[in-house]
């Protein structure tokens, strides 16, 4: 384990006074920097993250350089790029109290060094935070359900990369990809786990070991459980397990001959209204036990012309087949399986807003290094967002909230021994406020 950790961090306070100088643009980082260091991210990261080869972490501690790096990957100024902005330099050195600004090419070298490890160290972090904001979440929302949706997608790859190998690809059939999973909290947006995968390799694989780590953490929790997934994840064993622990399951099924054979006789036919489709169920038998099977026929559709008409569906064609333990009605768990679509947005955000699927070197291990740190960002930006930032509809996307709150404009000043922060006037209610939330909140 790292043991040259000797610096403590400390919430940055300072006086904020109104200016009308050439400021620097990432001023809203300060608040963003103490809601970080009052949470325990550092102390997990001190915890977990072992360097068995570099004793020393060239000049920096491990805690300050993936803290500094999460932030920049937060602020945008680190996208797959070295940091060339000195003023980004001055205002971080300023910031992390340092003479010497950690660099994105340290991190790179590191992570070369410590190819067997790294990711590992960083996915053991990701997932002990996530559960820590879930809590924070759970208790501040009162939730009583939480709903897991799991998702992957494919990122196509040219050059000679290590993992970019021929798998499912929608995006260019055939083409070298690597591929994206995401373990999502619907209530919350918070990723419980994100995963940079060879092209090759199914999502299905290692889903079932998976689920057994997961699922008792979170059931530690306290409350009631639910997974939602695409048929990938279709699995005799995997519905068995997830029965056995009590958690509501919405999987999709491949409507394979047997399935749409199936469907020729599902009864209790009725019409939803609600999603202009037909549902048809009937008792899904398997060997590891008995449970519910969901039959989707989407009845309105538009032509090219963009035209609604009444489409005549044939008796073995279906858009949808669920297999379901949970007891509620058809039509809820179409709704439920419906929603599961929000999980494209994040990974949207992860792959445009964090560059999470880009290249960041030829090394496989580090690209996953990599994508751990742009998950672990993201629960920070999501978390800051619903209890600092206070979105009331929604959680806007990190571009929203890089334009409105983090580049406020602002800069440095020592008067009398004192550090003084003028921000920008037309920035100053809005930036106070944020600081003094952040100043006031306490973490149970």
């Amino acid at each position: 384990m790292f043991k040259t950790i000797t610096k403590k961090f400390k919430p940055f306070f300072i006086k904020i006074k109104k200016s009308n100088l050439q400021l620097i643009k990432s001023s809203g980082l300060i608040p963003l920097y103490n809601f970080v260091i009052k949470s325990p991210l550092k102390e997990i990261i001190d915890e977990e993250f072992h360097d068995n080869r570099n004793q020393k972490f060239i000049h920096y501690l491990v805690s300050e350089i993936i803290i500094s790096i999460l932030l920049r990957l937060i602020e945008g100024s680190i996208r797959l790029y070295h940091f060339r902005n000195e003023t980004n330099n001055n205002f971080f050195m300023k910031l992390f109290n340092v003479d010497k600004v950690p660099h994105f090419t340290t991190l790179i070298y590191f992570l070369k060094r410590n190819i067997s490890t790294a990711h590992i160290c960083l996915e053991k972090i990701m997932f002990r935070y996530a559960l820590w904001i879930l809590c924070q979440e759970i208790q501040s929302k009162n939730l009583k359900t939480i709903t897991i949706d799991i998702d992957a997608t494919a990122s196509t790859l040219y050059g000679n990369q290590e993992g970019a190998e021929k798998g499912y690809n929608p995006e260019k059939r055939n083409a070298r990809c690597h591929q994206l999973q995401l373990w999502s909290i619907r209530e919350t947006k918070t990723l419980l786990k994100v995963e940079l995968r060879k092209g090759s390799t199914h999502c299905s694989n290692g889903f079932l070991k998976d689920l057994k780590i997961l699922i008792p953490k979170l059931k530690d929790i306290g409350v009631k459980i639910r997974l939602v997934a695409d048929s990938g994840y279709e699995n005799s064993e995997v519905f068995e397990y997830l029965n056995e622990m009590g958690v509501g399951f919405v999987i999709a099924q491949r409507q394979r001959k047997s399935v749409k054979k199936a469907g020729k006789w599902a009864k209790n036919k009725r019409n939803s209204l609600k999603y202009d489709c037909t549902i048809k169920k009937r008792k899904l038998q398997t060997k590891h036990g008995d449970y519910r099977q969901i039959f989707v026929q989407v009845d309105k559709v538009y032509d090219t012309d963009g035209q609604l008409y009444i489409l005549d569906f044939e008796a073995d064609e279906f858009t949808n087949v669920f297999a379901t333990n949970m007891s509620v009605s058809a039509e809820q768990i179409y709704g439920l399986y419906r929603e599961h679509a929000q999980v494209e947005t994040i990974i949207g955000e992860m792959k445009s807003g964090f560059g999470s699927v880009k290249s960041h070197c030829s090394k496989f291990n580090v690209n996953q290094s990599m994508t751990q740190l742009c998950g672990i960002a993201y629960n920070v930006k999501t978390f800051y967002a619903s209890q600092i930032l206070r979105y009331e509809d929604k959680i806007s996307d990190i571009e929203t909230i890089r334009q409105e709150e983090l580049h406020a404009p602002g800069y440095f000043a020592n008067h009398s021994g004192k550090k003084v922060f003028n921000i920008v006037s037309t920035s100053f209610k809005r930036f106070n406020t944020i600081f003094n939330r952040v100043n006031s909140i306490e973490f149970s």
